[in-house]
């Protein structure tokens, strides 16, 4: 795939930016798609005694990688004050507040009270939310949670690169800032209260809090509500906003995330994107480029299906139920 930060990706980088430093991808590694071909020389020209050269051109905005020119976004982001916080109300590992009077306190995990209710709701939901399915996709989601992105929208870096290019920077911000948070308040992990809990994946060797999964994918949601016209907003808000929210729950599921880790990161996310991300040169550029790539006609409208609720599989018969509010087709 491409070599986005990931949604986590135990604090490091996945594949490394296309292929990483070390010249590119070998043949067969898949880092752009293509391997290397084996070329001896220059190619002969057969019907000119001169090559022409074009004079005049650029490389156009469109063939960027997205996930590298997302630097370009990341890099203007690094330059502004969203780690200015208030001297007087920080306290190191306790309380975090910033200069315009946002603050993440998280309820303190050496309280008896506070701990065994994380515990307690962890084991409730490895007991009965560890399907085949949910585990599977947990175990996809560690390192590639762009492809449940790209699924849900259609997406390719060919069809709309200005819009991956949005999508790539939510993940590195969201990478940045939360080790930024992992390191302030130093928050253990689940296991390391509760080792029977056995988490679906290895635990990740970075501090518990916030979930950079939670705060990663809510900001990409995000970004790909910046750009997409008002019509397709309404059409696809709440699967957005429903896949950032699930992606982060399934650290919960697998053991790795209390609920306040995911809470914490979807506070972040919310907050950057309010007070920071708006406002960047380089994001609203983007953005404009971004509207283009969703074509939307005037002729078009949104409708309400038929329908108002989901249709339910009985776990003892192939017949659907059905809820009050529906008829069988």
């Amino acid at each position: 795939m491409f070599g986005f930060l990931n949604g986590g990706m135990n604090g490091g980088m996945n594949g490394g930016m296309n292929g990483g430093m070390n010249g590119g991808p070998g043949p067969g590694s898949g880092g752009s798609g293509a391997g290397v071909l084996p070329f001896d020389g220059t190619l002969e020209l057969t019907q000119f005694d001169t090559a022409q050269i074009p004079v005049g051109t650029s490389f156009a905005k469109s063939s960027w990688s997205p996930d590298l020119r997302a630097q370009l976004i990341l890099g203007e982001f690094g330059g502004s004050n969203w780690r200015q916080f208030e001297e007087t109300e920080t306290i190191q590992g306790e309380k975090w507040q910033h200069v315009d009077g946002f603050t993440i306190a998280p309820p303190p995990l050496d309280q008896t009270d506070n701990i065994e209710a994380e515990l307690a709701y962890l084991l409730e939901r490895s007991q009965f939310d560890r399907s085949g399915a949910r585990m599977a996709e947990i175990a996809r989601q560690a390192d590639y949670s762009i492809d449940y992105w790209t699924n849900l929208l259609s997406l390719t870096s060919a069809n709309k690169p200005a819009t991956m290019t949005l999508m790539a920077s939510g993940f590195a911000i969201g990478q940045m800032v939360g080790m930024y948070f992992k390191d302030f308040f130093s928050r253990s992990r689940p296991a390391h209260h509760l080792p029977s809990l056995m988490t679906v994946l290895p635990t990740p060797n970075h501090p518990s809090f916030p979930s950079n999964h939670a705060l990663q994918n809510e900001l990409v949601g995000l970004m790909i509500l910046r750009c997409l016209p008002d019509k397709l907003k309404t059409c696809y808000g709440d699967a957005i906003r429903s896949l950032g929210y699930r992606i982060g729950e399934n650290r919960e599921i697998a053991g790795l995330h209390f609920t306040q880790d995911s809470d914490a990161g979807r506070q972040i996310a919310n907050w950057l994107d309010r007070s920071y991300i708006g406002n960047l040169g380089t994001v609203q550029s983007i953005v404009s480029e971004a509207r283009d790539e969703w074509h939307v006609s005037d002729q078009s409208e949104a409708r309400n299906l038929p329908y108002l609720n989901p249709i339910n599989i009985s776990a003892n018969a192939n017949t659907p139920v059905v809820t009050d509010t529906e008829e069988t087709q």
